[in-house]
């Protein structure tokens, strides 16, 4: 058994040790290395509803967003009968799931406050909503007639989100 307390205290200068050599450390000194003390929110406020976050609108008395993108979750969220929803716009495209708006910010369903809850990109959204609108009892066939119109408009949305839409963004 070692005993350290018995030992010599030997205090060894590491810089002397690993020494770069020159070219290396004259390269190396190109790309400094520096850190930052991390930046906190301003406050921690629990998240008690959902909230979209959308690109800013126009202008200051609206809550539309500016985005087509944007706007088109905004209409879903309130034709499917979602009115508890609130809109932030403070938040930059880069804060958002793969750098895009718009993002769901929606509470756990067991959170106490101590969660920040779960952050949904768009293609999420209709999952969320599904869920929502089963569990409060609204029109699931969301106002048509029959169960084949219903799935015959989402077919027709999901063509024109896919194709027609690939389309026009590559002519503009």
């Amino acid at each position: 058994m070692i005993d350290f307390d018995s030992e010599p205290n030997i205090l060894i200068d590491m810089s002397l040790i690993l020494q770069l050599p020159t070219p290396l450390r004259i390269f190396f000194s190109y790309f400094p290395l520096w850190t930052y003390p991390p930046i906190y929110p301003p406050s921690k406020a629990t998240l008690k509803t959902p909230t979209i976050w959308i690109h800013p609108p126009r202008g200051e008395a609206d809550f539309l967003s500016s985005d087509v993108e944007c706007l088109k979750w905004q209409a879903y969220l309130a034709l499917r009968g979602l009115t508890d929803i609130t809109v932030r716009w403070d938040v930059s495209p880069d804060g958002g799931i793969d750098g895009r708006l718009p993002n769901l910010h929606v509470p756990l369903p067991t959170s106490d406050g101590a969660d920040d809850g779960e952050l949904l990109a768009a293609h999420l959204i209709p999952t969320w909503v599904d869920a929502k609108v089963e569990e409060r009892g609204l029109d699931s066939l969301e106002g048509y007639k029959d169960e084949s119109a219903r799935d015959e408009s989402r077919a027709w949305v999901a063509l024109l989100e896919g194709n027609v839409h690939a389309a026009l963004v590559s002519i503009a």
